[in-house]
């Protein structure tokens, strides 16, 4: 659980970060506001005026880009949250959880233990049929070789 809170406060922190650059993005491109009184269509028809004034298709991918880092963002946080317990679990549920645990992983240990020990048998049973025949030809082998001899 402490993983997935510290997934939601990164989430969150990122949040605030693409509120906090998409605020300063929207200050940088916004078009500048002058008052009416002050000749603004003389002033707007000017060349050192006009590069003010960004490019419409430029701001609106400027602006669509930050709405998606901020709806994925926001969809990261609603899923965090929804995958967050409901409800605080006792001690006691715990325990006994624990308990359960602890008592399948003790069964299924005995059962692993049984099925090598078993293995482990057959195979030795396997080596000591192999060590008696090797038993069996080495008193052959004795056996012709004094025949042999004599």
């Amino acid at each position: 659980m402490a993983d997935r809170l510290t997934e939601l406060q990164d989430a969150v922190n990122l949040q605030a970060q693409n509120l906090c650059n998409a605020v300063g993005v929207v200050q940088q491109v916004a078009q500048p506001s002058f008052f009416p009184e002050l000749n603004w269509t003389a002033r707007a028809s000017r060349p050192e005026y006009q590069a003010l004034f960004p490019d419409q298709n430029q701001q609106g991918d400027i602006a669509f880009n930050f709405a998606s880092a901020i709806a994925a963002t926001a969809k990261q946080i609603e899923i965090l949250i929804n995958s967050l317990p409901g409800e605080e679990v006792s001690a006691e549920l715990q325990d006994e959880a624990n308990r359960r645990h602890l008592r399948d992983y003790r069964a299924e240990s005995a059962k692993l233990v049984q099925l090598i020990t078993h293995g482990f048998q057959h195979r030795l049973s396997a080596v000591r049929r192999l060590l008696s025949r090797i038993a069996e030809t080495q008193l052959l082998a004795r056996t012709l070789e004094n025949e042999v001899s004599s």
